[in-house]
């Protein structure tokens, strides 16, 4: 069963309301998040017994899109907010989510057991705990306190990352008598801010082209199968270069589009997400993190947490990497 017919089976449900979720999803599917799958099981059950949960989102509010404002000095994305609780049965997930001086980090990447041990040299400063005070039925009031949250731990500012951008939580896990497993969940504040070029994201914040080791891909199929199937990419040096400088150079957009103008009927293509004409990038940066980004026919690349917002770039420059990493026209 699909989402949308999930949805549709528990009845009464606002059409628009159900392709807003399900576009979400498209948005959003395999994440690979923890914490998001078990928030997501947790809705699941709750929609039986007719319980409104609600989304964290940088678009809803009361069904009706709150869109990302195009202005001449960029691209605005609206600080998340809690939707108020309402009599309609919708099973909505909760990405995981850190109050820090006044602003909402949402989860990135998480890194658990050997994948977590190189960056345990970029846990830096102690913040904090994160509350857990924050889940389906919490008020927009709830947000206003340091550190809350709907996770729990240890909260830390990242060495080498401006903590205006991101902040994690280190974590042990243990199972039965053997030694604890490290967890590690970056958490980066991508909303609530105005992103001009590309540079403000993948420079200011990513640091791409300095951190940047190698390039692995994942073509659309595999990737949408769930199939692991990680390849490194062949890319010459001069090629990524150029690729890099224009992502840093050119504008962001919003590529939510509720009037359908990405629609293709004869594909049934309703938003930039259904086109198979993909590609899943994951950079190796050299402090051990990764990067993961997707890339769309027609020269957009986006950060993957970042969702609807992508930077266009020149085509001559976007195909001869989106070709090296299995993408297709």
């Amino acid at each position: 069963m699909k989402e949308h017919e999930l949805l549709d089976a528990v009845g009464g449900i606002d059409k628009e309301l159900i392709e807003n979720a399900d576009a979400a999803v498209k948005a959003k599917k395999k994440t690979g998040s923890r914490f998001l799958w078990i928030a997501a099981a947790a809705a699941c059950l709750l929609i039986g017994a007719g319980v409104a949960v609600p989304i964290l989102a940088r678009s809803a509010r009361n069904g009706e899109a709150k869109l990302a404002q195009e202005q001449p000095e960029g691209v605005f994305i609206p600080a998340v907010e809690l939707e108020e609780p309402s009599d309609v049965a919708v099973a909505r997930d909760m990405i995981a989510l850190v109050v820090y001086k006044g602003h909402i980090y949402t989860q990135a990447e998480e890194y658990f057991g050997e994948d977590a041990k190189p960056l345990e040299t970029l846990v830096g400063e102690r913040i904090g705990t994160a509350k857990g005070n924050i889940n389906e039925w919490s008020t927009q009031d709830e947000y206003a306190t340091e550190l809350a949250s709907n996770v729990s731990g240890e909260v830390y500012t990242v060495n080498g990352y401006d903590d205006g951008f991101r902040i994690c939580i280190r974590g042990e896990i243990q199972y039965d008598n053997q030694d604890p497993v490290v967890w590690i969940t970056f958490f980066d504040c991508t909303n609530g801010i105005t992103l001009r070029t590309g540079k403000d994201l993948f420079e200011d914040r990513l640091q791409l082209s300095e951190r940047t080791e190698s390039v692995r891909f994942e073509t659309h199929s595999d990737w949408d199968n769930g199939l692991g199937n990680v390849q490194t990419a062949d890319l010459d040096a001069d090629v990524w270069e150029a690729f890099l400088d224009q992502l840093d150079a050119c504008a962001f957009l919003n590529m939510w589009d509720p009037d359908g103008n990405w629609s293709d009927p004869e594909n049934d293509y309703t938003t930039v997400y259904d086109t198979p004409h993909q590609a899943h990038l994951t950079l190796s940066m050299n402090d051990g993190t990764t990067v993961r980004l997707r890339l769309i026919e027609g020269g957009f690349v986006g950060y993957q947490p970042l969702a609807w917002y992508f930077v266009q770039i020149p085509e001559d420059v976007f195909n001869p990497v989106y070709e090296a990493c299995g993408g297709t026209h």
